[in-house]
């Protein structure tokens, strides 16, 4: 089943946060000294909706990992940034999709873990709301390159695999933080793609060896928690 990313709704949305920012900054001084800027973060990836499912018909099974990456930004007036952001993302597999998918009730080995990176480039509009504090929220189109998991599992002498493959798709996202003594940073950020995956699960035992190939949509949602520091 495929399902229609709502970028409309997305875009609309990012622009109206963008608007308020500017509107409710306009009395304020330039907010970063540096034209360019450089920053590093890291923090947690939180799945959302069928990424994080183990139930959905276009479960991921994703659980809860950690993200890191780096930005730079080119600073315009007004506080207005082009901002290129690179995040990778870690998130193990969940085995109760696996226990699903084999129709067992437990299974022992490497459950392997999602692995998606996410360049992206856009706007950033940040706003003082304090002395030394600033609101910040981004605007950002780009890619999603992921990777599924590696599962070697076993159970009862059945021995169950599904190697990993890459896919990519286009991504957008949109994200709020805190900018602190225009050094360190505090955020959310909510990214999302849909790539399409090959898939090969095969499963082995006694005198036998049987394999299922196919494609299958994957529905990728992504909540990022993170610190960093800005240089």
């Amino acid at each position: 089943m495929k399902r229609k990313i709502s970028l409309p709704f997305a875009v609309a949305l990012t622009l109206s946060v963008l608007a308020l920012l500017f509107q409710t900054g306009t009395a304020q001084t330039g907010l970063v000294t540096n034209r360019i800027n450089v920053q590093v973060f890291g923090g947690l990836a939180i799945p959302t909706g069928d990424f994080a499912s183990t139930s959905s018909v276009e479960a991921g099974g994703a659980q809860t990992g950690f993200v890191v990456g780096g930005e730079l930004g080119l600073n315009f007036v007004g506080g207005l940034a082009w901002w290129n952001t690179v995040a990778v993302s870690f998130n193990s597999l969940n085995e109760e999709l696996v226990e699903d998918l084999a129709g067992l009730t437990s299974v022992s080995g490497d459950f392997g873990s999602w692995t998606t990176i996410w360049p992206m480039t856009g706007l950033k509009y940040t706003s003082w709301v304090a002395p030394g504090v600033a609101i910040y929220a981004t605007g950002q189109i780009g890619l999603l390159v992921g990777s599924t998991p590696e599962v070697s599992v076993s159970s009862s002498g059945f021995n169950y695999s599904s190697k990993s493959f890459s896919s990519s798709s286009f991504a957008y996202g949109f994200g709020a933080g805190l900018l602190v003594a225009d050094r360190f940073t505090a955020g959310l950020r909510y990214l999302t793609g849909q790539p399409e995956y090959d898939i090969e699960f095969r499963v082995s035992g006694p005198g036998f060896t049987s394999t299922t190939t196919g494609k299958t949509d994957q529905p990728t949602s992504i909540i990022q928690l993170t610190v960093g520091v800005m240089f």
